[in-house]
């Protein structure tokens, strides 16, 4: 069976997405900086050779999936499902270790995340290693990567907190998992972090701030 790179990504529908940022951007702006995003992922993800790929969408719906079809046709589609995001990552991660011999998920947030390690998550996968985990500034996670379907890493998780890293590594400790970490990184929540990004990564969402900053 084949590793397989799935990508979890939200609709970047206005009103709905980047809510921190669309506070001093306005809706519109929050929604292209998403587009941008996201569009600069699923290439990063693309990048990544002998690895399927896949993109895990929300909404599960009907327009989500044409939407998702147009912006990512290279990419074998799933829904999310789920009320929390635990439960949305961790349906994805089982369904998709039906079919694959590990499986290393990302989401839309890491815009310029280094290629380099996200097969890093995977060479430490080929080996002893049974969970990878790459930590996010904020105290959250940017991937996650798993051989096998471990529900215990989705269980007594504060989601959206500063503590969901360091809660996961208690329960992957508690189960016995061997479990290694990639170096932290940051997310895209603020408008300050839209300054942060790091070149060469993320095109075309650094060209937006660009353009955002001679405006400005």
């Amino acid at each position: 069976m084949s590793a397989c790179l799935t990508v979890m990504a939200k609709q970047p529908e206005r009103g709905r997405v980047k809510t921190r940022i669309a506070a001093v951007l306005g809706d519109d702006q929050a929604a292209e900086v998403c587009q941008c995003a996201l569009d600069d992922t699923l290439a990063l993800a693309a990048s990544i050779a002998d690895v399927a790929h896949v993109l895990s969408y929300a909404p599960p719906t009907g327009d989500g999936q044409r939407y998702f079809r147009q912006v990512a046709p290279d990419f074998v589609l799933i829904p999310q499902q789920g009320a929390t995001l635990g439960e949305r990552i961790s349906g994805t991660l089982a369904a998709l270790l039906e079919d694959h011999s590990s499986v290393v998920l990302i989401g839309s947030d890491s815009p310029d995340l280094p290629a380099e390690f996200i097969t890093r998550a995977f060479e430490m996968l080929r080996g002893p290693t049974e969970v990878v985990l790459g930590p996010a500034n904020d105290g959250g996670y940017y991937l996650l990567g798993v051989r096998s379907m471990q529900p215990i890493l989705f269980e007594r998780i504060h989601w959206s907190t500063a503590v969901v890293a360091q809660q996961t590594r208690a329960r992957a400790a508690e189960a016995g998992l061997q479990m290694a970490d990639l170096p932290h990184w940051h997310d895209l929540d603020t408008v300050a972090d839209l300054q942060a990004l790091i070149a060469p990564g993320a095109p075309r969402t650094r060209a937006f701030v660009a353009a955002l900053n001679q405006r400005n």
